[in-house]
């Protein structure tokens, strides 16, 4: 490769990175426009939520097994993911921020199992789904795991159609898009079932954890999901 052929490659990856970061910015712009107040309201209560207890797992636990540590690392790792998604989502980036969802969900099924199982049964096995999640999560799954593997061409939606002239064809750069929020309810839905998990493992690893002040803030993110539709009272179930 010479030197001309470099500059051409190294100004080409430049301009459509350059026109990548403008069409996140607009999907950014658009997705807050478009936002109502309660989605803004349920979307700061579990973020912040999530960053709060994220502050305390990142102290020394006193009493720890191998099954502890694992679930501590999974947390660390769900932790990281459900901010990437929210970027994601905001970005205009919605086959990645689900291929991440699924993850998300396979993560929790994990900290279950190793509440469940002992920990050397868990070792080089995938998370079992089925174990953990039934209902809206096992249907959400489902949808995930169609995206992931790109398995129908409807998968291509998400990435929005572009029209130019008489060519038709998915958009290389990020378009905002209405299903955006309804990406984003998946990851509140999936998030909220991890805060129920994890205040109550804090309660656990650490004897000074406090957790009713969580937990109160736990319930209002479930009081403005359930407002949202993004969680629902199972039919036959009083609220």
């Amino acid at each position: 490769m010479n030197k001309d052929d470099a500059d051409k490659l190294l100004r080409a990856a430049c301009d459509f990175q350059g026109k990548s970061m403008a069409s996140r910015q607009s999907c950014r712009e658009q997705f807050r426009q478009k936002e109502t107040s309660p989605e803004n309201i349920l979307r700061i209560l579990v973020d912040g939520l999530i960053a709060g207890l994220a502050e305390k797992i990142a102290q020394k636990v006193d009493a720890t097994n191998q099954a502890i540590s694992y679930q501590l690392a999974v947390s660390a790792s769900f932790i990281r993911t459900h901010f990437l998604i929210s970027d994601h989502i905001l970005d205009g980036d919605l086959v990645e921020a689900l291929v991440l969802t699924r993850k998300q969900l396979e993560s929790l099924a994990r900290l279950h199992e190793l509440d469940a199982k002992p920990f050397q049964k868990l070792m080089g096995k995938v998370p079992n789904i089925q174990n953990v999640l039934q209902g809206e999560s096992k249907r959400l799954y489902g949808h995930l795991s169609a995206v992931a593997h790109f398995s129908t061409p409807r998968v291509a939606e998400l990435l929005h159609v572009a029209e130019k002239g008489e060519l038709i064809g998915p958009s290389l750069l990020p378009v905002y898009s209405e299903r955006s929020a309804a990406c984003l309810e998946m990851n509140i839905f999936v998030a909220v079932y991890f805060l129920g998990w994890i205040i109550e493992k804090l309660s656990e690893w650490y004897a000074g954890y406090d957790s009713t002040h969580d937990k109160q803030l736990l319930g209002e993110c479930i009081l403005v999901a359930l407002d949202t539709g993004v969680l629902r009272i199972p039919d036959g179930e009083s609220s």
